[in-house]
């Protein structure tokens, strides 16, 4: 992906001070933004400002490479679930589709932002996992690239399961597998 880099970022690159940092917003109802950074951030990213919350929930930094080809490319998220919030988030909405945005930022000498993170990867969560022991529960996020999606047959199926989720009433649909068999396309 080509990237725009202010002049600021990329005077900062030339230096041997180099203090990353990156800014995650995970599009749930309400929005998290985090950052995997010791303290708070506040960016105006897009024209608009928001702060990122320095988590101890964020277990894992996201990683991921870069291809030259189309590719459906995909990376990880693990959130830490000791406040449980992130858990029922997942339990209490349909989150899978919720659109996911990662910066890349750098801090100066007085832990100021370097003029402007950039973004490194955009998706949508395409799945996700729950897992619990006695000491600590973590939803990972399956995030991936707007490629993801780009051979999906979408639409409906002739089949009852399709047919309730659209109309729950309706049995049109009940017997579709049996008459199927009835059929005599291209046979005689």
């Amino acid at each position: 992906m080509t990237r725009a880099l202010t002049t600021a970022v990329k005077n900062h690159l030339a230096t041997n001070e180099i203090v990353p940092f990156h800014l995650l917003t995970i599009g749930f109802s309400t929005p998290v933004n985090l950052t995997d950074n010791s303290f708070n951030l506040t960016s105006s990213i897009s024209g608009s400002s928001k702060t990122y919350t320095a988590s101890p929930f964020l277990v894992s930094n996201p990683s991921f490479t870069e291809e030259t080809d189309l590719s459906k490319s995909s990376l990880n998220i693990d959130l830490s679930g000791a406040d449980l919030t992130f858990i029922s988030t997942a339990l209490n909405e349909n989150i899978v589709n919720d659109a996911v945005e990662i910066y890349r930022g750098f801090l100066g000498n007085t832990n100021q932002i370097i003029a402007d993170p950039f973004l490194l990867y955009k998706g949508t969560i395409d799945t996700y996992a729950i897992s619990e022991s006695e000491n600590e529960s973590v939803l990972s996020l399956t995030v991936v690239s707007h490629w993801a999606d780009f051979e999906k047959r979408s639409g409906r199926l002739t089949n009852n399961n399709s047919q309730q989720r659209f109309f729950s009433t309706d049995v049109g649909m009940n017997f579709s597998s049996q008459t199927v068999l009835d059929i005599k396309w291209g046979r005689k």
